[in-house]
């Protein structure tokens, strides 16, 4: 297949990255003028910690799709902050359990308040339709991917 048959700015691939990274910017920019002083990868352990009131670090990496060490990462600065404080577990002490301080639950509203806007905003002259049928063809490309990465592990 030469060049000109599949250009990698049509690709699937290219597109999914660049909207990504253009929501991931976005989201990142509203927290920030929002006064709220957090990272995406953080986001993403405050929500799991949100739903679940304590977890785990190795159940939050399996939710954000990151390593042991990353997470231990994110939940440190996290912990610097006063959103979470993390003990051990008293039956394995390998097993580092993380729960929200007060200040961590307190930013549930105002944070999930600039997600929903900004979701909205990123949706904007979509079809409904259309959106709910790119949101099932790209959860089933990742239990593919998800499916094929272990297949070969």
């Amino acid at each position: 297949m030469n060049r000109c048959e599949c250009p990698i700015e049509e690709s699937l691939g290219c597109a999914t990255n660049h909207s990504a990274m253009a929501a991931r910017n976005y989201l990142t920019r509203q927290l920030a003028l929002n006064g709220i002083d957090m990272t995406i990868e953080q986001f993403k352990v405050m929500v799991v910690l949100w739903k679940e009131g304590s977890s785990t670090q190795q159940s939050i990496a399996d939710f954000v799709g990151k390593d042991k060490t990353s997470v231990t990462r994110l939940i440190a600065g996290l912990e610097k902050r006063s959103l979470i404080q993390r003990a051990t577990a008293c039956q394995d002490k390998r097993c580092n359990h993380v729960t929200l301080t007060a200040q961590g639950i307190a930013l549930q509203e105002p944070t999930m308040k600039v997600l929903a806007e900004a979701t909205q905003y990123i949706h904007q002259g979509i079809d409904p339709d259309e959106l709910a049928i790119t949101l099932r063809v790209l959860k089933q490309m990742c239990l593919t991917l998800n499916y094929t990465s272990k297949e070969s592990e």
